[in-house]
């Protein structure tokens, strides 16, 4: 597996562990929802990460800046059978690497099978204090719902945030810890992502990464 594949991979992990807990309890009689993409669907997103320390000496982290070499990530809609969205992400490098892969994303869960990591879409028209993955009681839900302007017209955006502490585990002594803060954009009506900033702050020395993922081209939402 490529270095670029690994960090792509990593990045996701590291972001769903902030999202979904390991431990969860899953509803006996949850209802049945719908989700909004469809086979044929296609989303684009634009990659950017930024490092900032008031250490002149910093030490980024092993592969954090590859995200500034992903020149696009896309995601195809393959197949739709409730409550499974099945994808092949393209991830294009600006040195012309192309690495595609399938998986399949439980809407209701969050879970992920196969070799891709995109957890970025969900049910549809979930409403403030709703939780974006019903099949998990103890998950982030949304916090509030907001008005975003696209050509075709204005769309209601959920936005949910999700904050969590770790132990860096490439520290011997276990004292360096990250804090992540998670910030998500879904489209209500599609269920899928639009924007996501994540910032991870580093305790010794203090480091601050700020990665963020655009929604540059749709054929479903006149972006740009």
């Amino acid at each position: 597996m490529s270095k670029e594949k690994q960090f792509i991979i990593i990045a996701f992990i590291v972001i769903a562990v902030v999202l979904i807990v390991t431990l969860y309890a899953v509803r006996p009689f949850a209802p049945k929802y719908e989700i909004g993409v469809k086979a044929g669907d296609t989303f684009t997103y634009q990659m950017t990460g930024v490092a900032e320390s008031s250490d002149f000496d910093m030490v980024i982290p092993e592969n954090y800046m590859d995200v500034n070499r992903t020149s696009h990530y896309r995601i195809e809609i393959t197949k739709v059978s409730y409550p499974l969205v099945s994808y092949i992400e393209t991830t294009l490098f600006k040195n012309g690497t192309i690495i595609r892969s399938e998986a399949t994303l439980n809407v209701e869960s969050g879970a992920t099978t196969g070799e891709g990591g995109f957890w970025g879409i969900f049910v549809t028209n979930l409403g403030v204090g709703k939780l974006s993955r019903p099949a998990v009681t103890t998950g982030i839900t949304v916090n509030a719902t907001e008005i975003r302007q696209y050509q075709n017209g204005d769309r209601q955006t959920n936005f949910m945030t999700a904050s969590a502490e770790f132990v860096d585990v490439e520290d011997e002594t276990y004292s360096r810890t990250c804090t992540r803060f998670t910030y998500i954009h879904v489209d209500k009506e599609i269920g899928i992502m639009v924007e996501l900033s994540e910032r991870q702050i580093y305790n010794d020395p203090q480091i601050m990464l700020t990665t963020t993922w655009t929604l540059i081209e749709s054929n479903v939402l006149q972006v740009s």
